[in-house]
């Protein structure tokens, strides 16, 4: 008998009987802020630098031209599905996403803004989950300086395991590309010097409604 037998033999003749895995949502073992999980993601993202707007359905128009105005912002690129009515967003340049990306990939960086609706997001950790697709690509989020994202409060969850099972009821298949999302992109150089908006979005604002 080689090394390999007398292992697996070992471990099949262990007098382990009955056997039952418990498992425990590790989410148990965060300090939470409230038991509110809107009041929680709301505290937990701006921890994350995200600027975050606590509003309702009819006020979105409103809430997101005063950060276009606070932020003088030109341009916008938005795709389909948005809960607003894009006529009264009060910005120069708007572009729907709509088409393939080749035909206008070479103006994509002039579009300073974007909006775009959050799957999800997850209070324990205050970050928003995008799914990208077709319809809302990965690089509304990464390319434009700042990020405009509508968030549902019934669609925030206490952890990132509740998310996904909820990602899971809503696709047949898990989507290739998650994304979680804290805030503003931000990384650090060798001497720790904090640099914004070089893998992302330089300012994201989350208007909870």
């Amino acid at each position: 008998m080689n090394s390999k037998e007398k292992i697996l033999s070992k471990i099949k003749n262990l007098p382990i009987k009955n056997f039952t895995l418990q498992r425990e949502d590790p989410v148990v073992h965060i300090k939470s802020y409230s038991d509110d999980l809107v009041e929680e993601y709301i505290a937990r993202a701006t921890e994350n630098k995200a600027n975050v707007i606590k509003t309702n359905l009819s006020n979105l128009e409103k809430n997101i031209n005063e950060i276009i105005q606070k932020e003088n912002v030109k341009n916008l690129i938005y795709p389909n599905g948005l809960p607003i009515n894009l006529d009264e967003i009060k910005i120069n340049n708007k572009f729907k996403f709509d088409k393939p990306i080749e035909s206008f990939k070479t103006e994509l960086f002039n579009y300073d803004t974007s909006i775009i609706n959050a799957n999800s997001a997850v209070s324990s950790h205050g970050v928003f989950c995008v799914i990208s697709s077709k319809i809302q690509p990965r690089l509304l989020s990464l390319t434009p300086k700042l990020c405009i994202v509508l968030l549902k409060k019934e669609n925030i969850v206490k952890s990132l395991s509740a998310a996904f099972n909820d990602i899971k009821k809503q696709n047949e298949t898990i989507p290739t590309n998650i994304l979680f999302i804290s805030g503003p992109s931000r990384t650090s150089d060798i001497e720790l010097k904090t640099v914004m908006g070089v893998h992302g979005s330089q300012i994201v604002y989350v208007l909870v409604y």
